[in-house]
């Protein structure tokens, strides 16, 4: 038998799955498992219904028919948000994908003053989706069975207003508390690639580091999110 983990896999919401439910696979995962993966009926995969079970099936045209559940436990125990500024495509993309990987629970996406990127309004829902794909795209190779969820925040203000207590990483040279060990949940923030405005220095109640060195974006994500994920 192929081991769970070697099988394609797929996530469907599927509210209030039943177990041993035939699952209909939406179009897009249809064609992945057609096209792109060559396969058809017969063969295995596996379905993450996004509710933290694994679901064994065979694939039966457009249907994949159940043989197996699984409860796997690979989310974090510690539920970490992260607070994004919006960066620079590549390099948002790239922070939400690694994030995910690496098993964030809920991403707060905010424009920061030296963002240099703005959203347009008319061009919001297609990004927002566009970040999804990438974090759900994200979760089925790092095999997670339950997807980050995502908020659009105004600002770094609005966002401390939520979450008073997140730590926010900062490369001031006067910042001198190291990262650390985290056992609660706990909202990450990261800025972009130009740094936080003095104005919204002066926001910042709980500033952290990772050290001397000046990070891009996706790095400092990686280091920040692993740090905060594994347990020490």
């Amino acid at each position: 038998m192929i081991p769970l983990r070697a099988l394609p896999r797929a996530f469907v919401n599927i509210p209030n799955y039943t177990p041993n439910q035939p699952i209909t696979l939406p179009e897009e995962e249809y064609r992945k498992f057609k096209n792109v993966l060559r396969l058809g009926t017969g063969d295995e995969v596996v379905i993450l219904p996004n509710n933290g079970t694994v679901v064994r099936a065979r694939l039966d045209g457009k249907t994949a028919i159940p043989s197996e559940i699984h409860q796997p436990n690979t989310e974090s125990l510690i539920r970490i948000t992260l607070a994004l500024g919006i960066s620079k495509p590549d390099a948002t993309e790239d922070a939400i994908r690694m994030a995910s990987e690496l098993g964030i629970a809920h991403f707060i996406l905010f424009t920061a003053r030296r963002s240099v990127v703005k959203w347009e309004p008319s061009k919001f829902e297609k990004k927002l989706e566009r970040l999804k794909t990438i974090s759900r795209e994200a979760c089925e190779v790092a095999f997670r069975t339950n997807l980050p969820t995502f908020e659009v925040l105004a600002d770094l203000s609005s966002v401390l207003a939520q979450h008073p207590e997140a730590l926010v990483l900062s490369e001031m040279d006067n910042v001198q508390t190291p990262f650390p060990q985290i056992t609660t949940p706990t909202t990450l923030v990261v800025g972009p690639e130009g740094g936080w405005d003095p104005r919204e220095v002066a926001l910042i109640k709980n500033p952290i580091t990772l050290g001397p060195r000046v990070l891009r974006v996706s790095t400092a994500v990686a280091n920040a999110c692993a740090m905060a994920l594994t347990p020490r």
